[in-house]
């Protein structure tokens, strides 16, 4: 998981779980446990999965390939009539050439909105194609994907984000199908969070800053603190009212019933809202890892940003092996925005005087 302050590029959170117990090294670490550590087939405790795991980002990608075809002409209020799936009544469909890729989402008619809330493969793959390789892969670039972010410790992966000159004999139609949905690329949280908090901020593209300043180490001590100020790494370039209609589909997704992670963010009775002053605009994931064609595991997703009138949060959570994106990743981001909720001060109307001054978790 992390939690970023969109305006700045702060990260007020970074959590890697499962970890290892620091405290086994106090004395020496037995060689069973360190080869444990180093070797353990799936917990891998000593991997920062935040900034170190590069995995499909599956449908949260899908913000990317929106933006893509916005930029490149797309109306958002045409619609485009998503086809049955002849194996799975009740579920969509998108052929290249023979090939079926499977859509979660219903057949029927889908604009721009809908299909970001229901996440519709279809959709986004029929006009991902019509944008092109080229246009995708550069929109990807404007947020520096497959690059990495200049951690201090240089615990970090660079993740697989070609640039269009890299795979243009080597990526086929199919592969960017894949692509429009997130697959064939890797990314981390991390990146995922620095993109999502572009997309939150107008496009400013933040280098994260982990150190606010360095302080002498006792009173009196001469010389004055350094003070690491916020760096903006790169403007996106695109247009103010493309960013909005994607921050608008984002909200949809978390207060429509249709949305994908509606659920997650209603109290029991599924209607009331589970936060009380914050509106929250997402996107759920699923991506499908592949062994000799066979689904072996599921990395599930949800990126978002709060509060959707003046986004200052930001919040990545990944589970790797999770059922879905909203039914798993969702409810654990709703818990950080509880929690943000209840460091604000009550104004004078009972609701926070200002959620900009709520205290980092």
């Amino acid at each position: 998981m992390v939690v970023l302050d969109a305006t700045n590029g702060d990260v007020l959170a970074l959590v890697s779980a499962p970890s290892y117990d620091p405290n086994a090294f106090l004395q020496g670490i037995s060689q069973a446990d360190w080869t444990n550590y180093l070797n353990h087939p799936t917990l891998r405790p000593m991997l920062n999965r935040a900034t170190q795991g590069a995995y499909p980002p599956g449908s949260i990608f899908k913000m990317v390939t929106g933006l893509a075809c916005l930029e490149a002409g797309l109306d958002p209020a045409a619609t485009y009539e998503v086809q049955p799936n002849p194996r799975l009544p009740g579920r969509g469909a998108y052929f290249v050439g023979r090939r079926l890729i499977r859509d979660t989402a219903p057949p029927g008619d889908y604009n721009f909105r809908r299909a970001l809330l229901r996440s519709s493969n279809a959709y986004f793959i029929h006009h991902g194609l019509q944008t092109g390789r080229d246009a995708l892969l550069e929109v990807g670039k404007r947020f520096f994907l497959g690059e990495r972010i200049g951690l201090p410790l240089r615990q970090e992966a660079r993740g697989f984000f070609p640039y269009p000159r890299e795979v243009r004999w080597q990526w086929t139609e199919g592969n960017v199908a894949n692509v429009c949905i997130g697959q064939e690329i890797t990314v981390t949280p991390l990146q995922m969070a620095v993109l999502t908090a572009a997309v939150a901020n107008g496009g400013r593209v933040y280098w994260p800053r982990l150190v606010l300043r360095l302080d002498p180490p006792e009173p009196g001590v001469q010389g004055l603190p350094i003070v690491f100020e916020p760096r903006v790494r790169g403007e996106l370039g695109v247009r103010p009212e493309n960013l909005a209609i994607l921050r608008e589909a984002m909200l949809a997704d978390t207060e429509e019933p249709e949305g994908t992670g509606y659920r997650a963010f209603r109290d029991r009775d599924r209607k009331t809202p589970a936060l009380r002053h914050l509106r929250v605009g997402g996107k759920t994931g699923t991506a499908e890892i592949e062994q000799n064609g066979r689904v072996v595991e599921y990395i599930t997703w949800f990126t978002s940003f709060a509060p959707y009138e003046d986004p200052r949060y930001v919040v990545v959570v990944m589970v790797e092996g999770g059922g879905s994106g909203g039914g798993t990743c969702a409810p654990i981001a709703r818990q950080v925005y509880q929690a943000i909720e209840s460091r604000a001060a009550p104004g004078a109307a009972g609701r926070p005087a200002t959620l900009a001054s709520v205290a980092p978790p």
